[in-house]
């Protein structure tokens, strides 16, 4: 199997974290590594300056490692291509300068293989082991197959298993004569709720001792960053295939994700 990264012809030194990132993976979960540089109509053919930018980065991680020039319509299509072909057990890709994923989120919705968005420098470094991996779990009728996924991750990983469900304090959208404390009875509704759905879901898949929880704030950034994080955890997050590419992750997902501190794996539940 081989870990798969996405490289831009106009990669500069940001690059190496995603690079870095894909190498890790590829100790971790003991495969290969293959970079891919994605050409589309109107980019330049000349691949000197990307590669010269992950040089360093991919001399570093003293594995054997396969380049690939890979050409498409558009970013998207070339790089879900590439994730198509035999032997690729994920597709790694830097984040956007506004940390919003969406390119991630563009291949995610139609890629075979999850898709994992580099976040967070020092997660990026390739002998980094990966200790606990969080299932951003939702309560959805797909939130038990992301947490399935999750699992086989944290297991592949050689990781331990986190369940986390994140929540916002509407806050300011609540009438003063009402007073915040009429929110306090509706969040202690939704949280036993929530409790009760990572159980069945856990229960389903006969994990036990699975450390589990609710994290709430009055931002997405301050209910995700609520919950502790280390630069060996990765993040786990679903989004709907059948939904149109901009619904793909939902308004909670793709906020989660944005906030997300550490590298994140998107899969389709």
């Amino acid at each position: 199997m081989t870990v798969l990264v996405g490289l831009s012809p106009r990669a500069r030194d940001d690059a190496g974290g995603a690079v870095g990132l894909a190498a890790r993976l590829a100790r971790v979960w003991g495969e290969d590594l293959a970079v891919a540089l994605v050409v589309t109509p109107g980019t330049a053919d000349d691949a000197a300056p990307a590669w010269a930018a992950v040089e360093g980065v991919l001399a570093a991680t003293g594995l054997d490692v396969r380049q690939d020039t890979v050409h498409g319509r558009s970013v998207a299509e070339a790089l879900v291509a590439a994730a198509g072909e035999g032997g690729v057990s994920a597709l790694v890709l830097g984040t956007d300068a506004d940390r919003s994923g969406r390119i991630a989120t563009r291949v995610a919705r139609s890629s075979p293989v999850p898709v994992v968005l580099a976040r967070g420098g020092g997660a990026s470094v390739p002998g980094m082991p990966v200790h606990r991996v969080t299932c951003a779990f939702d309560g959805t009728t797909g939130a038990p197959a992301v947490l399935a996924a999750a699992a086989d991750l944290a297991r592949r990983s050689d990781a331990s298993l986190r369940v986390a469900s994140f929540a916002v304090r509407r806050g300011a959208a609540i009438p003063p004569e009402v007073g915040l404390d009429a929110e306090e009875p509706v969040i202690a509704e939704w949280t036993r709720q929530i409790t009760a759905a990572q159980q069945e879901a856990l229960d389903a898949l006969g994990l036990e001792g699975v450390d589990a929880g609710v994290h709430v704030g009055a931002s997405w950034d301050a209910a995700v960053h609520a919950a502790d994080w280390t630069e060996s955890d990765l993040l786990v997050v679903g989004g709907s295939p059948s939904a149109a590419t901009r619904f793909f992750l939902g308004d909670r997902a793709g906020a989660i994700l944005a906030a997300a501190p550490v590298p994140a794996v998107i899969v389709r539940a």
